[in-house]
């Protein structure tokens, strides 16, 4: 099928054309002047014969001969290019087809017959008629077949221009496109230049080619180096962002999850949201406080810093509180593009065994109830608050004698008894402590000696129950003496407070044989002057 966009297509209709165009005008012109040729040489043929028979003429004038006369004018009519022709002089005359040249309104051509010995005297006139249409016909003849011949050498040269064209041009620039097309980009593949044209503009062409090609088979070669490296390097990346312990996530501004691993599902299966699409901006469903969150994270990022912190994530179960280590880092891809990195730790664990530490650093083990450094904390938090409050210390009477004859097993067994007798019979918002060895310590929420009193004999009837050691049918008894001070009306420094109550307890402890019923005393500052002022 012919290309009719193709260059050899193209080219034979550009040159065939510019050949119809240089045959036409160059015909034209040969034509023209084959005609006027034709035409001039047909007069100059017309004077020579003349000039032929002009001798015959110059006799017959001289001697007034009709023969002569008429043998010249006959040789004359005899051509073909002469129609017809007379001869005129004072004694003679002779014409031969005149009158049909004279119709044919044919102009003569006159011709003066000189004296044969004396040329500068004229005998007659010669008049001879030219066959202008014999002339014609033969001019257009031979300029019609001059034409014909110039059409004929134009297609033949256009032809072998056109085949020379082709095997030389279109056939080779054929076969170099074949080849292109056929050769796979990126491989050793090459052009083949065409014979004879090592040195041309399509050798050039395809040696440029050819050129382009290697550079396009060391980019496709480092391409597929650089993708190799990189394929390998994303499943090293995959295979570590997949098997890593610590859940991660990519997410959009707009709270979409681009990337998770299987930890950040294996830890939001331990919440009650479960497993979905997204958890809104920043994961902020899954946070106990989403708004004290999102705030420290947004205030980092306006300092366009990474954001860490521990939360604490949405559970069902609340004797099981998840917490998490978040770190938040802000992305920006090269089209503009946010995305945050976020990254939770589970630091459950970590935060149960800070909690069973701060537990075993403010409870006591023995007895389950708060100890000193506890206490200390308790009374610091009241007084910061400005709560009222009365503070009583206790101490045990016989405990000793219960350690020294019973061993410590049973002193144990009389602590943990005596702080479970505090803990039920103290109302709900008051505190029991044990204050260290056998003494103990009472925060009640009152503010006058008559509510302390109710409580705190209380707590006594409770403690003097008797206990009945290793068989022993002789009963022990212990009990407590007491030492009350109010805050603030005692006093409002812990230190203080504390000592005006063990002041007023050891004043009790007195009266444990004398007086055993008077075993609450409350402090009074100028009652104890012990140098702890306001």
């Amino acid at each position: 099928m012919i290309n009719v966009q193709g260059l050899g297509f193209r080219f034979s209709l550009f040159l065939i054309a510019a050949s119809m165009l240089v045959v036409f005008t160059t015909a034209e012109f040969f034509y023209r002047t084959t005609y006027e040729n034709e035409i001039r040489d047909a007069n100059n043929d017309i004077e020579e014969l003349y000039q032929t028979v002009g001798a015959t003429a110059s006799i017959a004038a001289f001697l007034e001969d009709e023969d002569l006369a008429k043998e010249a004018i006959n040789g004359l009519v005899k051509s073909d290019k002469i129609l017809g022709a007379s001869i005129k002089s004072d004694a003679l005359y002779y014409q031969l087809n005149v009158n049909e040249a004279i119709d044919s309104n044919i102009n003569p051509r006159i011709f003066m017959v000189r004296h044969p010995f004396m040329p500068e005297d004229i005998l007659a006139e010669v008049n001879v008629y030219p066959n202008f249409e014999h002339i014609i016909n033969q001019a257009e003849k031979i300029s019609i077949d001059n034409s014909y011949s110039l059409y004929a050498e134009a297609l033949v040269v256009g032809g072998v221009a056109l085949l020379i064209t082709y095997y030389i041009i279109i056939s080779p620039m054929l076969r170099v496109g074949r080849s292109l097309n056929e050769i796979t980009p990126g491989t050793s593949q090459r052009i083949p230049t065409p014979k004879y044209h090592s040195r041309s503009e399509i050798g050039k062409l395809v040696y440029d080619t050819n050129q382009l090609l290697n550079k396009v088979e060391e980019q496709f070669t480092q391409e597929r180096q650089l993708r190799e490296e990189i394929e390998f390097l994303e499943k090293r990346f995959r295979m570590l962002f997949e098997n890593a312990k610590t859940a991660t996530v990519l997410m959009a501004e707009n709270g979409t999850i681009a990337l998770r691993n299987e930890a950040f599902n294996d830890l939001v299966e331990k919440t009650e949201i479960g497993i979905k699409q997204g958890y809104g901006e920043l994961l902020d469903e899954l946070f106990e406080t989403p708004e004290t969150m999102k705030a420290a994270l947004q205030e980092a990022f306006a300092r366009n810093e990474f954001a860490t912190g521990e939360y604490k994530l949405k559970s069902s179960a609340n004797d099981n509180a998840i917490w998490v280590q978040l770190i938040a880092s802000p992305l920006l891809t090269e089209e503009g593009e946010r995305y945050y990195q976020l990254t939770l730790n589970d630091i459950s664990s970590r935060r149960h065994e800070l909690q069973k530490l701060a537990l075993q650093a403010d409870f006591d083990a023995l007895t389950g109830i708060y100890n000193r450094n506890g206490g200390e904390k308790l009374i610091a938090k009241l007084m910061r608050k400005e709560h009222q409050f009365a503070l009583a210390l206790i101490d045990l009477n016989g405990f000793k004698a219960v350690n020294d004859i019973y061993g410590h097993d049973a002193g144990d067994e009389v602590l943990i008894f005596v702080a479970e007798q505090l803990k039920e019979k103290i109302r709900k918002n008051d505190v029991a402590i044990r204050w260290g060895g056998d003494e103990f310590m009472l925060l009640l929420q009152a503010d006058d000696e008559t509510s302390v009193q109710k409580v705190v004999d209380k707590v006594n009837s409770g403690v003097k129950q008797p206990f009945y050691f290793n068989n022993d049918t002789r009963p022990t008894v212990v009990s407590m003496s007491v030492g009350v001070a109010f805050y603030p009306q005692t006093s409002s420094n812990m230190h203080a407070l504390i000592k005006l109550a063990d002041i007023a307890m050891y004043q009790a402890k007195q009266n444990k044989v004398s007086a055993p019923d008077d075993y609450l005393i409350f402090a009074n500052q100028s009652r104890f002057d012990n140098g702890y002022m306001d």
